[in-house]
């Protein structure tokens, strides 16, 4: 918040609106303005609540930051734009995301907006390509056993979480400091919602929005 000045006020996006915390601390500031973008839909009630407290300085949209160019925003003086990557702990607990490997269900990891789940990764890709995924996303040095395993497993049901959280316990060695599925599960969130290129273009973006000395 002391980087961006918000006291001189000014129109600012939120590219990562979530549950709105950086959102509310600018809109503290009088002569303020928030456009905020969230690809996950469920950010809409949070977003719909703040609006209210604060008569309308708040646009929500609900759109992934590679898309902040197709608001149409360059004749607007915008004065900062703020990215504060990651998922949110209410994210996590969500069921529905399958994000955590102690989720129950289907493999989910949409963070919204998204073309296909870990489900289709999981039960879809061959071998070869699910290798990619966890060696370049994840680093995971049991890559090619892991993907083999699960090519082996899904042949005869379709695999959840826990199929999933088993076939690594059991083709990994157990390492007491992090859970052995970390890394393959952060991979699949990785390639799930496309995390790389999806930052890429909204850092382009950002730069093409932002007025002279405004701050990324």
């Amino acid at each position: 918040i002391s980087i961006i000045t918000p006291q001189h006020g000014g129109t600012f996006i939120d590219c990562t609106f979530g549950q709105g915390g950086y959102t509310k601390e600018i809109l503290k500031f009088k002569k303020t303005q928030i456009i905020a973008l969230d690809r996950d839909i469920k950010s809409k009630k949070k977003a719909d609540e703040i609006e209210k407290k604060f008569s309308g300085r708040l646009l929500f949209k609900n759109k992934k930051f590679s898309q902040l160019e197709n608001l149409k925003l360059k004749d607007q003086k915008i004065r900062g734009v703020i990215f504060d990557l990651g998922y949110s702990f209410v994210q996590i607990k969500d069921q529905e995301k399958g994000l955590s490997f102690n989720s129950v269900g289907e493999l989910n990891m949409q963070m919204g907006l998204n073309n296909f789940s870990a489900s289709d990764a999981i039960n879809k890709l061959d071998a070869k390509e699910l290798e990619k995924i966890f060696k370049f996303f994840g680093d995971e040095k049991e890559a090619k056993r892991i993907s083999l395993r699960i090519v082996q497993k899904r042949q005869s049901k379709q695999l959840n979480t826990k199929d999933l959280v088993e076939i690594i316990e059991k083709t990994k060695k157990k390492n007491f400091k992090t859970h052995s599925a970390t890394k393959v599960f952060q991979s699949l969130r990785i390639f799930v919602n496309n995390e790389i290129s999806e930052l890429i273009l909204g850092l382009i973006a950002a730069t093409k929005v932002l007025k002279k000395d405004g701050i990324l």
